[in-house]
């Protein structure tokens, strides 16, 4: 798509504009969208490691197939399949919403070794997601 503008993370801009297939955009300042900050009682939430087994064992309780939990949440039935596996872990908004609908138990609050201390956002970029092809050409 010629013209388009991505937001892509640095590994993934630097064999991007190393292979030809983008060019900075410099006309303009990136956008960067502050982290929101917790107030005092507001508590900062982690999936739990075992998230795969815990939405698996729900779902076959409840008699549910992968396609219909994934109708409920609104996403696709493969993304379900994703975190099932173990190879995408839900942000904890998505937690939520599957805490709501299979009532499970799946968010703890964040352990942080210093007071104080940020936990490190759980971020996709487009590079985690798509393939860049080559041209047979180039």
């Amino acid at each position: 798509m010629d013209g388009a503008e991505m937001l892509v993370c640095d590994e993934c801009f630097v064999k991007l504009t190393k292979s030809g297939r983008a060019v900075p955009v410099t006309s303009r300042p990136r956008e960067v969208r502050p982290r929101p900050k917790r107030t005092a009682n507001e508590v900062a939430l982690e999936v739990v490691d075992n998230y795969p087994e815990l939405i698996r064992a729900a779902r076959e309780s409840k008699g549910w197939t992968q396609a219909a939990l994934a109708q409920k949440l609104k996403i696709s039935e493969a993304m379900v399949k994703k975190i099932e596996s173990g190879k995408y872990k839900p942000t904890v908004d998505l937690a939520k919403k599957i805490e709501a609908v299979l009532n499970i138990k799946l968010l703890q609050p964040v352990e942080s070794e210093e007071e104080g201390e940020e936990p490190p956002e759980d971020h996709l970029t487009f590079g985690d997601v798509a393939v860049v092809r080559r041209d047979k050409n180039s």
